[in-house]
């Protein structure tokens, strides 16, 4: 909705008053609910002409329209017959059922922040599903809250498939039941979530505040944004403690296409045999999928996050400020 149409609809509810008002917020999403909140805050005066001229033009729209479908369950089954071709629909429809159109419905009221969360670490085509059951606003700031590759992925997903296969939908089964489990992140969860959003100098800077207040905490959400190319950054022990813990196939994949000083900063500390094998290595495997490097990075840096928080490799004070 456009800015002018926000601030028409806010004027409109507050001309209805507030039992209609609210009847109309239940079939909201939750960003639209807190734009017309927001524009009906900022209403100071509404004039009695102003008044009667929107009445007027909501009057002359209403009567174009032929239906108003109020029922979420009946909507999300047209949604799903004109996404799909209708064997595939009336399949998804049954798989879901009313518990998993009841799951959606709720999925839909939580904020965006806390479904992307819910969302990021499962497959885009998942994602897709998900997105493309969600309010146009709610999916578009959902999506702007994944990882890059993820998001890109998903609008891949969403441009190029017809329907999700049948692995997808047991996936999403399996999601949606454990939704009502999944409560948003607290606590400390929460807070290394908020620093994954926040641009690098904002971290740095929030981090050297916290370790005013309490330092181990600061240490220990420095860890949870520890990531693969971290490495270079490693002293020579850590370096050498992380190549004795990670797969040597999943070093492999990892480093593919990656900084160019991490190669460096392993190698640096291998035996010159070593070293030039995981050269030739790299130079002879040939291309990998995108998502095979970056499951491959994320391994490693899982790795690279358990060694930290055990404290058997240890960043330089300086450095991880």
């Amino acid at each position: 909705m456009s800015q002018a149409g926000i601030e028409k609809s806010a004027a409109l509810l507050l001309a209805l008053g507030e039992e209609a008002t609210a009847a109309v917020f239940r079939y909201l999403s939750p960003l639209e609910v807190s734009r017309l909140g927001t524009a009906m805050r900022e209403v100071e005066v509404l004039p009695r002409e102003r008044v009667r001229a929107i009445l007027r033009d909501y009057a002359a729209e209403a009567a174009e329209q032929t239906g108003f479908a109020a029922d979420t369950g009946r909507f999300l089954d047209e949604t799903l017959k004109q996404a799909f071709r209708p064997e595939l629909a009336q399949a998804m429809l049954q798989r879901l059922g009313a518990s998993g159109v009841q799951a959606l419905e709720k999925l839909a009221w939580r904020e965006p922040a806390d479904i992307a969360g819910l969302l990021e670490a499962q497959a885009p085509q998942l994602i897709a599903v998900v997105a493309s059951q969600l309010p146009r606003d709610v999916a578009a700031a959902v999506l702007e809250l994944l990882p890059g590759r993820t998001r890109a992925d998903t609008l891949l997903s969403l441009a190029h498939s017809e329907a999700p296969g049948a692995d997808i939908l047991r996936d999403l089964d399996d999601w949606l039941a454990g939704l009502d489990a999944a409560a948003p992140p607290q606590g400390e969860a929460a807070v290394a979530g908020l620093l994954g959003q926040m641009s690098e100098g904002s971290v740095a800077a929030a981090l050297v505040q916290l370790d005013q207040n309490d330092a181990e905490l600061a240490a220990r959400l420095r860890v949870r944004k520890l990531v693969f190319e971290d490495l270079a950054r490693l002293p020579e022990a850590g370096r050498k403690t992380f190549l004795r813990n990670v797969a040597a196939r999943t070093l492999l994949h990892a480093l593919k296409g990656c900084d160019a000083r991490v190669l460096d900063a392993l190698t640096a500390v291998m035996s010159p045999t070593a070293a030039q094998r995981m050269r030739v290595d790299l130079d002879t495997l040939g291309a990998l999928p995108v998502t095979a490097i970056q499951a491959a990075q994320e391994e490693a840096g899982a790795t690279l996050r358990h060694l930290a928080a055990e404290g058997a490799i240890q960043f330089p004070e300086e450095e991880a400020a």
